[in-house]
């Protein structure tokens, strides 16, 4: 998969950007901070997923003093061009492919595939249950569409029990329609999470060697509420009156958590920083390696300040176990030696949201 062109209006720093990129080839944004470089792989995440990675806030990303903000891009997917267009205020989202109108936003969501790195994954290990859980549902959202529709049905029923739930007169015989329908749906959810997790700790255990020389074996539990889910239904029996008294569902795959471990024991316990930067590492390109396998070709790679924190020696690692037929975004703050690859690399020089020179490197 691969970003041939790109247009933006009005987003963040850039009154106007357009750029037509190469495929399979690495492109890198340097410039010094706050220059509008990590804005143009955030308008490719915004394509993949219709959200930021750095704000909840729609009108964060509009320029000042204008009234939306417009994305188009011309994406290459398995031999085929898709065109795609966001146009964005800061109350709501229009889609168009090929410019017709597209209604639903699950119709447009993983379209354009992009995996992303950015600083605040360093999170990731020391933040709520909600983050992790958010981290693994989005990968499986964009590999899997009756994932998306079993998870979205989960949460509506969710919603409907814990409505029913706060009523003056709680209806049992409605809490138990909701309860065996989310039961159904959670034996799904459950299963499909667990495999993804092993398929992605296989993965990582192959690629953390590389920054770790081999010494410390990576892993990760997953923390649910049943160890069989044909216990749910007693589990629920169980819990009801006490749903009753706090109206709220109690038990359920909404709570359930994810605990990476080293060498057996939790990272947040263990890791240092240079650490847990490579064993996000090895859980992008874990996840861009499963993305292939599952679906023909590899995800658009988003780098972003990548090489903070690492030596010369663990950057030049990453730089050779990326994929060659991978288009790869990466931002810096520093220049990057054109030596240091073995591959089509294209150089751009941002400076107050504007492309001041390009570099290319064959």
């Amino acid at each position: 998969m691969n970003i041939k062109k790109l247009k933006f209006y009005h987003f963040r720093n850039y009154d106007k950007a357009s750029f037509s990129f190469e495929e399979n080839a690495i492109h890198v944004l340097q410039g010094k901070n706050a220059q509008g470089k990590t804005n143009i792989i955030e308008s490719i995440y915004f394509l993949s997923l219709l959200r930021s990675f750095r704000t909840n806030k729609l009108a964060h990303l509009i320029k000042r003093e204008e009234p939306s903000f417009i994305i188009e891009a011309d994406v290459e997917s398995k031999g085929k061009i898709e065109e795609l267009k966001v146009v964005v205020s800061d109350s709501k989202k229009q889609l168009f492919r090929f410019n017709d109108p597209v209604a639903k936003y699950s119709s447009f969501v993983g379209i354009v595939n992009a995996i992303l790195f950015c600083p605040d994954d360093m999170t990731l290990f020391s933040d709520s249950p909600a983050m992790r859980r958010k981290f693994i549902d989005m990968e499986l959202i964009k590999l899997s569409r009756s994932y998306t529709s079993t998870l979205s049905h989960y949460q509506k029923l969710l919603k409907q029990r814990n409505q029913a739930l706060k009523q003056p007169y709680v209806d049992r015989s409605l809490i138990d329609v909701f309860t065996k329908q989310m039961i159904n749906d959670q034996k799904v959810i459950i299963k499909q999470r667990s495999r993804f997790l092993k398929e992605l700790m296989e993965k990582v255990r192959d690629l953390y060697p590389f920054f770790s020389d081999g010494q410390e074996r990576m892993d990760a539990e997953y923390e649910t509420f049943v160890s069989n889910p044909e216990e749910m239904e007693e589990k629920y029996a169980k819990s009801l009156e006490r749903d009753i008294q706090y109206k709220t569902t109690s038990l359920g795959i909404h709570k359930d958590d994810f605990t990476f471990l080293l060498d057996g024991i939790p990272v947040i316990q263990c890791a240092s920083q240079g650490q847990k930067r490579s064993i996000l590492l090895s859980l992008k390109l874990g996840l861009a390696q499963i993305a292939y396998e599952k679906g023909g070709q590899y995800p658009i790679l988003l780098l972003d300040d990548v090489f903070s924190e690492l030596d010369e020696d663990r950057r030049k690692k990453l730089i050779e176990m990326l994929p060659e037929n991978m288009q790869i975004f990466i931002t810096s703050a520093e220049r990057i030696p054109e030596d240091w690859f073995d591959r089509p690399v294209r150089f751009y020089e941002i400076e107050n949201g504007t492309v001041k020179e390009e570099k290319i490197h064959e």
